[in-house]
């Protein structure tokens, strides 16, 4: 079945790609929306035109609860209005997730490009840190961009920013104040008409400040900033939300993050293979997803076991069930 779109909903994100994958998939009622906020009960979506309010069908919850899945921010789905249903997931390009404590998975965002980590030079400083943020976009064949803020109570930023960028030497780093015009502008080769990005960090280091400085708008509360003894800026988000920006792309403000545990494949997926994303960095396209696009130097160059190997690495293990008290698995 052929889908024909307009430009409502290129203007989320929606692209030739995501054309293919919903007409690939069994035909139920519904048209493609996208998933612009989640909440405990209900999501709210957007079809380009404007946002409302949607529920999972009970046979989509269903079949995401038996594939061990769910709906995250940034999702596309179809949905029926007779009902407000969501009834259908679109295949993902990407998913931005980190692992609990007891081992599960949490899902964070989907369908993201650009993966912007934003931490603070001030009292948030911890380059580990940042580092597995970095790793968590890298496992997911996510664009990682290095965001130093807090340029004025930096005690080096000169130092501070060659540091991080000789643990990273692949990886764009960027140092500036999310208060500063200048701010689209230093951000602009990521913000492109059709893009997606999310914003990481921990609480307090300028998320919403920067988003709302991309918006142009006042569009998420900031809190003002505590005392300089302790450098930390209140927590303002507390749930994760999509808007589009002026310029055509979408971004993603996320809650910070008290801890981010990596499962162990994507702790191992940069070193593992180093081979594939060296070639990622030679196709014609910067969001080549290796898989049939045209100029991609991952197809060209690697057999296509490599390529699922690495695929593979990228989805992580169901945690072992232990069996229960009469032998079965609970």
């Amino acid at each position: 079945m052929t889908v024909t779109l307009g430009d409502e909903l290129a203007r989320l994100g929606w692209n030739a790609a995501l054309t293919t994958a919903l007409e690939q998939l069994p035909p139920v009622p519904g048209r493609p929306v996208r998933i612009v906020e989640q909440h405990r009960s209900e999501y709210r979506v957007s079809d380009g035109e404007r946002e409302f309010s949607a529920r999972t069908h009970p046979a989509l919850h269903q079949a995401l609860t038996k594939a061990d899945d769910g709906i995250a921010v940034g999702d596309w789905a179809r949905y029926q209005d007779e009902g407000n249903w969501l009834t259908q997931l679109v295949p993902r390009r990407s998913l931005l997730q980190r692992t609990r404590q007891d081992g599960r998975r949490q899902r964070l965002v989907a369908n993201v490009d650009t993966a912007l980590l934003v931490m603070g030079m001030d009292g948030d400083y911890s380059p580990e840190r940042l580092l597995r943020y970095r790793l968590m976009a890298v496992a997911s064949n996510v664009t990682p961009v290095l965001v130093l803020t807090k340029l004025d109570r930096a005690p080096d930023a000169t130092a501070q920013r060659r540091e991080i960028a000789s643990l990273a030497p692949d990886t764009a780093v960027i140092a500036l104040d999310a208060r500063s015009p200048q701010v689209p502008e230093l951000l602009a080769p990521w913000l492109a008409a059709g893009q997606t990005l999310a914003l990481f960090g921990s609480s307090g280091v300028g998320k919403s400040t920067l988003m709302n400085n991309l918006l142009g708008v006042d569009a998420q509360r900031t809190g003002a900033t505590q005392d300089h003894q302790d450098d930390l800026g209140r927590h303002t988000t507390t749930a994760r939300f999509l808007r589009r920006l002026p310029g055509g792309a979408c971004l993603i403000d996320t809650p910070g993050l008290r801890e981010l545990k990596l499962s162990e494949k994507q702790a191992k997926a940069e070193d593992d293979f180093a081979d594939v994303r060296q070639l990622a960095a030679q196709c014609r396209f910067s969001d080549c997803k290796h898989q049939r696009e045209p100029g991609c130097a991952v197809q060209r160059d690697l057999p296509p076991q490599r390529i699922a190997a690495w695929r593979d690495s990228l989805v992580p293990k169901k945690p072992e069930r232990k069996p229960g008290k009469f032998g079965r698995k609970s």
